[in-house]
């Protein structure tokens, strides 16, 4: 998907396959500017791009609260979470979230994908199936401390797609519970 590249292994359906336009301005632009591009979009989000990577994202909330001609810099918060599109939707279990940034590895925005954060549930078993496996099949028959098991599900997030600043919050969030 990424790179025109075929995507193999698990099932979809993938982030990339719902892919649409997102709501952008340039990194130079001011606040006023972003807000024009959310109202000519109708869109919640922008995402600030330099020369087409995605560098932050900034909300019509905080556009809201900001001066026409403060630099947009300023108000963004930097380094957006973003997706591959070959990540499937079904691994976004959790991030509760409605729309994702999607990006290429190198950084380029592609745009962004509606995502039902409701899923089959016959998915999630066979989801969670293909863990308990995989972790079988590391682990063996070695009895995994709790640090080496957190460390072997981070690696299959980040290799299933996550960046792994969304695998560390993944993690957080699943020792809340």
């Amino acid at each position: 998907m990424a790179f025109d590249l075929p995507v193999e292994g698990e099932d979809g359906p993938f982030v990339g396959q719902n892919v649409t336009a997102a709501a952008t301005c340039e990194a130079s632009t001011t606040a006023g500017g972003a807000r024009r591009s959310l109202d000519e979009t109708g869109a919640d989000t922008v995402i600030v791009t330099d020369h087409g990577l995605a560098v932050g994202e900034v909300d019509a909330e905080v556009l809201g609260g900001a001066d026409d001609g403060i630099a947009v810099l300023d108000v963004m918060h930097p380094v957006p979470s973003t997706y591959r599109p070959s990540v499937t939707v079904s691994s976004l279990a959790g991030a509760h979230r409605k729309r994702v940034v999607v990006t290429t590895p190198d950084g380029r925005l592609l745009g962004e994908a509606q995502v039902d954060p409701e899923l089959d549930g016959e998915k999630m078993e066979r989801e969670l199936s293909e863990t308990m496996e995989a972790v079988a099949d590391h682990f063996g028959d070695h009895e995994p401390s709790d640090a080496e098991l957190r460390s072997f599900l981070r690696d299959r997030l980040v290799a299933q797609g996550r960046s792994p600043e969304e695998a560390d919050q993944f993690m957080a969030d699943l020792e809340d519970t």
